[in-house]
């Protein structure tokens, strides 16, 4: 499945609301057949949150932020990179 990240422009938000947005993205993501939230990353001074998704293309991953009600303002396809490939590889 492929990887992709999500730039998140949110502003300032307090954790409640950045808890719910996380909540209602949960909550629609089964309606996404092969989209899985991964991980995020707050910069909470920056305004943003970057999310890592596994997703069938970034058209899911748009219409899943429109769903959920969250900002959904970059998406790139990434690969991972462990350090444990170049240190054991």
């Amino acid at each position: 499945m492929p990887l992709y990240t999500i730039r998140r422009n949110i502003g300032e938000i307090s954790r409640e609301e950045l808890d719910a947005a996380s909540f209602r993205a949960i909550v629609c993501a089964p309606q996404f057949p092969g989209l899985k939230w991964v991980r995020s990353f707050w910069d909470q001074a920056g305004g943003h949150l970057d999310c890592l998704y596994e997703a069938t293309d970034p058209r899911q991953l748009e219409e899943h932020a429109r769903v959920s009600r969250i900002p959904c303002d970059e998406v790139r396809e990434v690969s991972e990179l462990l350090p444990e490939t170049y240190l054991h590889g």
